[in-house]
């Protein structure tokens, strides 16, 4: 009896660990099968990605860049990437990986920034930020960001070659509230073809209409019914009667562009509006000068609401004229200066030191001093001119003035896996 039992006990064994066996078998079977499944699976991911890092290079290197890959060999698989354009400037990359008959898909969106998401952009510092500067929004610099007294930055702060102080006492405290970035390079380039066209299409150009190439000047009295009182001057022969007409009637896709001419520009402004100064190659042109107080109709500091917005571009430089009679400024636009800044005419002629409130931001070549400042015992401090108060309007941060410039390269707006 006990041998049968032994023999029932041992069969038993047998038999469970035969089925245990024949499940490890089967399991290790399936591990290495999902393995292989994974292997072939990453290694066509990391091919898609590969093929759109690729790609995103060429287009930052060209923004025409259109080629894209086709069946190129790559780490014992194979790449394929398109690259399509949709709307004015955007592009889109697909990237399929394939590797031992499995596929994965990288898709990328880009596009390249536009300079009215800069509350201050300026190739060089040729002034100093001072104390009673306030700056909003992102700010960059492709030079030493040079700091007197104690400005503030509110936001995002890049610069290329990094922070200098006036003073080496301790006197100079600069705030960075949104960050510092040292080492970052960004050109400052603007094409007119696409604005001028916008122009042509749909907008408004001034120009010498006696075809004679001369200069004109442009005055544009803003009004807040959205209407625009204006005036013209060729080669500086005399000013025309004023006319009067609706902004969207004058330009229906609010582009106004001079050509070969100056702007002359104050008022109150309902609607979205861009005016560009275009210089032609001549250095007597591509101005444009503000003349008063420059106010939206529905401040979008009050009124978050608000749709009007102004985009100022000029090829050559943007001014503010002496007026003593102003007092405090309000100025609301974001302000495009290829070739300077935006200058303050004789700020040290002023009898005070007035604010200068800018709702937008400014673009240049260079950061231009807003007043005199003398050293009253424990700070420095405005004595004649204007502060620079500015506050970025975040409204430009997906909407822009019509088709304000945009910055030569692009960037990755979203990377799908």
């Amino acid at each position: 009896m006990g041998g049968k039992v032994s023999l029932m006990l041992v069969l038993g064994f047998s038999a469970i660990f035969g089925l245990m066996g024949t499940n490890m078998l089967k399991m290790t079977n399936e591990s290495t099968d999902n393995y292989v499944k994974y292997y072939n699976m990453t290694n066509a991911h990391n091919l898609a990605v590969s093929g759109a890092n690729m790609a995103a290079n060429e287009i930052f290197i060209s923004k025409y860049w259109m080629t894209g890959y086709s069946n190129v060999k790559y780490e014992n698989g194979r790449i394929d990437v398109s690259v399509d354009s949709f709307g004015v400037d955007n592009k889109l990359i697909t990237s399929i990986g394939n590797y031992n008959g499995y596929q994965d898909t990288v898709i990328v969106l880009l596009e390249p920034k536009n300079f009215a998401q800069y509350g201050n952009f300026y190739n060089s510092m040729a002034a100093w930020a001072a104390t009673g500067d306030t700056f909003s929004g992102p700010f960059h610099t492709n030079d030493y960001l040079k700091c007197y007294g104690d400005p503030v930055f509110l936001g995002y702060t890049t610069t290329k070659n990094g922070v200098k102080l006036y003073h080496n006492n301790g006197t100079d405290n600069p705030e960075f509230h949104g960050g510092l970035q040292e080492g970052l390079f960004i050109p400052l380039e603007f094409d007119t073809t696409e604005i001028k066209q916008a122009a042509f299409s749909g907008g408004k150009i001034f120009y010498d209409t006696t075809g004679s190439n001369n200069i004109i000047d442009v005055k544009l009295n803003l009004l807040g019914n959205g209407s625009v009182d204006y005036s013209v001057n060729i080669n500086n022969t005399g000013w025309s009667p004023v006319k009067n007409e609706t902004l969207s009637s004058i330009a229906p896709n609010g582009v106004i562009y001079i050509e070969k001419g100056n702007l002359f520009i104050e008022g109150t402004l309902k609607g979205r509006l861009s005016v560009v100064a275009s210089s032609k190659g001549n250095n007597s042109a591509g101005q444009i000068h503000i003349t008063d107080d420059l106010q939206y109709k529905k401040n979008p500091l009050i009124h978050p609401s608000s749709t009007d917005m102004l985009g100022l571009i000029a090829e050559n430089f943007a001014q503010v004229d002496y007026n003593p009679a102003t007092g405090d400024l309000d100025l609301h636009a974001s302000i495009y200066s290829q070739k300077d800044g935006l200058i303050i005419e004789r700020y040290a002629d002023y009898p005070t030191a007035n604010k200068m409130n800018i709702v937008g931001g400014v673009i240049g070549e260079k950061v231009r001093a807003t007043a005199k400042y003398v050293w009253n015992g424990s700070a420095y401090v405005p004595t004649n001119g204007y502060s620079y108060v500015h506050r970025f309007d975040e409204r430009f941060n997906k909407t822009v003035p019509p088709f304000f410039p945009k910055t030569k390269y692009y960037k990755v707006v979203t990377w799908l896996e």
